[in-house]
């Protein structure tokens, strides 16, 4: 069983643009799939959206009545599942804003079959790129995938960032049984979860690499909520907190 898990903040656009384009691509691979949809208090008809495509595709809606943030959202998100799947089953992650097509989660799949615990779904690896980022947004991403790696070094990874991956249901089970609520220790500076997710996976000894995506920013129907001054405050944080540790 694959499960897809959707964070969503003000996406009523692109929840069902997506919702479909997953159920194709499942047909695809043939394989048995669970859409979870978590609505992070959306000011828009996000809920309402979810709840209607949940008549026509296997789905799960968890809601925050309030915003609580992608930190909070993605804690909540990986605890449910961990109750949820089994060790045989993958979860897949990414943003819920239809720029991550999943026509590129074949050759992730492969991956994940050859036993690794966590495919990233890369920019910076071979065949990978992206569409649509301002320069500055495309400086900050890169440069941050550098910084990371210095201290967080990860053989073959490049994307530290990018929220679209695979993880093995046995290391999601793992890590929230070594960590519990410490899995995510910074919630409030929300983007920031995603390589805080991935740095917590490299101290369980997981088996991580890469597969090529393109990014198609120029999809996105919403503007952004990502902050860069406090995502860039966020990743010394993380140097704070982790640097050293094993």
């Amino acid at each position: 069983m694959i499960y897809i898990f959707l964070p969503a903040f003000n996406e009523e656009v692109a929840l069902p643009r997506l919702v479909k384009k997953f159920a194709d691509q499942m047909q695809k691979e043939k394989e048995p799939y669970r859409l979870v949809v978590f609505d992070d208090g959306s000011a828009d008809k996000t809920h309402e959206a979810a709840m209607e495509l949940s008549k026509s595709y296997p789905m799960d809606v968890l809601q925050h009545e309030k915003n609580a943030g992608l930190g909070l959202t993605m804690r909540h998100g990986l605890e449910y599942l961990a109750e949820k799947v089994a060790d045989t089953d993958w979860v897949v992650t990414l943003d819920c804003d239809d720029t991550h097509e999943p026509r590129y989660l074949t050759a992730a799949l492969e991956k994940i079959r050859q036993g690794y615990d966590i495919v990233i779904l890369s920019r910076y690896a071979k065949g990978g790129g992206e569409q649509g980022l301002s320069p500055l947004k495309s400086f900050l991403s890169g440069g941050a995938g550098l910084f990371l790696k210095i201290f967080f070094p990860i053989k073959g990874v490049k994307e530290y960032s990018c929220n679209y991956r695979v993880y093995r249901g046995a290391l999601i089970k793992k890590a929230l049984q070594r960590f519990g609520g410490d899995l995510i220790r910074l919630p409030h500076r929300g983007f920031v979860v995603t390589p805080e997710i991935l740095i917590k996976m490299r101290m369980l000894g997981a088996k991580i690499t890469e597969s090529p995506f393109m990014l198609y920013y120029d999809q996105k129907p919403t503007k952004s909520t990502n902050k860069p001054l406090k995502t860039v405050g966020g990743y010394f944080a993380l140097v704070w907190h982790y640097f050293g540790r094993s």
